[in-house]
């Protein structure tokens, strides 16, 4: 691929730029927590213009509420997608932000096989296969269809469910290779900020498989089980997070000091629940991409966008989640993401 010049993006980066203005963001979600109900929370979304189309409202018309809401925010995230890839001068360049989709959607389409039930409520149409093909490429083993290393990997992640009966063998194995296959795609970009996000994804990612596996306390098979399950390609090397593991959780957040991560070292609380740890990786991962991005034009500013909606996304599922729980805001503003905007 050849790497495209900053100022190729002029017309785009401007065009995304006003499109900004269109994401939930901090003041939106704030608005949003305040809802006294879903019902209320709704309606401030349909002023955002986060409301179903005439096809998604026919769709889902004799489903329940749930499945109504989750088609609108499919939907936003559908026209991101669109919109971004009409606006660049190169599409390709961000179709690693689309593997993630993919991956899911093997997964749960394996998952489902061996269950012997549809997955089709459990696929996204953002994939670079179309989410209604996904079932059948897998039954007719046309896995070439999929991005290289998660076809390659599809045979591999069926095998090891059926030795072990394990499903989380499944996600270990497609997980992996999903990484490969966005890290492969990002390098073949040429920038060096979209390939700093999939890296600073797959270090975030690793912190937080440490961590659980360490307080899991499974002792030396917990440091096998590690090893299998840690993903290459990131800027700490598995050793990294061995010899943490080895050593203990305050090994870990200490280790963190010198390195681009420093930062999840001074949240506070001791020992910070999982939750919380989860929330300062994904408040961080956004913080770096809100840095990256922070030029006048160029394709951080696409791929920004993108994650920023998928952000948005995420958090307005917390908050009709945690209205229809019940949960006080309080609690809900320790839930939501830090915003894009």
């Amino acid at each position: 691929m050849k790497k495209l010049q900053p100022t190729e993006y002029t017309y785009a980066s401007a065009r995304i730029r006003s499109l900004e203005n269109r994401i939930v963001g901090r003041e939106r979600m704030e608005i949003l927590i305040e809802s006294r109900s879903v019902e209320e929370a709704l309606d401030r979304l349909a002023e955002y213009g986060y409301a179903p189309s005439e096809e998604d409202a026919a769709v889902t018309a004799e489903k329940a509420a749930s499945a109504t809401r989750e088609a609108i925010l499919l939907s936003v995230l559908g026209e991101a997608f669109r919109e971004v890839e009409q606006a660049v001068p190169d599409p390709t360049v961000f179709r690693y932000l689309r593997y993630p989709y993919d991956c899911n959607n093997i997964k749960a389409a394996i998952k489902c096989a061996v269950r012997g039930i549809p997955a089709d409520d459990l696929l996204f149409d953002f994939g670079t296969v179309p989410a209604d093909r996904v079932e059948t490429l897998l039954r007719e083993g046309k896995y070439k269809e999929f991005p290289p290393a998660m076809a390659a990997a599809i045979s591999e992640a069926k095998d090891a469910y059926h030795r072990t009966a394990d499903p989380r063998r499944i996600d270990t194995v497609l997980d992996k290779a999903c990484y490969a296959d966005m890290l492969a795609a990002a390098e073949d970009t040429g920038e060096e900020i979209l390939l700093s996000w999939v890296k600073a994804k797959i270090d975030l990612t690793n912190i937080l498989t440490t961590l659980r596996i360490l307080r899991m306390g499974m002792g030396s098979l917990g440091s096998a089980f590690l090893e299998e399950t840690l993903i290459g390609g990131g800027t700490l090397e598995s050793s990294f997070f061995t010899k943490a593991y080895d050593e203990g959780e305050a090994r870990l957040w200490e280790s963190l000091y010198p390195t681009a991560y420093y930062r999840l070292a001074f949240v506070e609380g001791d020992p910070r629940p999982l939750s919380a740890v989860e929330k300062a990786c994904d408040d961080l991962y956004m913080t770096l991409v809100k840095e990256g991005a922070r030029i006048p034009f160029g394709a951080p500013v696409a791929g920004g966008y993108l994650i920023g909606c998928e952000t948005a996304v995420k958090n307005i599922r917390i908050v009709l989640a945690a209205k229809e729980a019940g949960l006080d805001t309080s609690v809900l503003r320790e839930r939501v993401r830090l915003s894009y905007v």
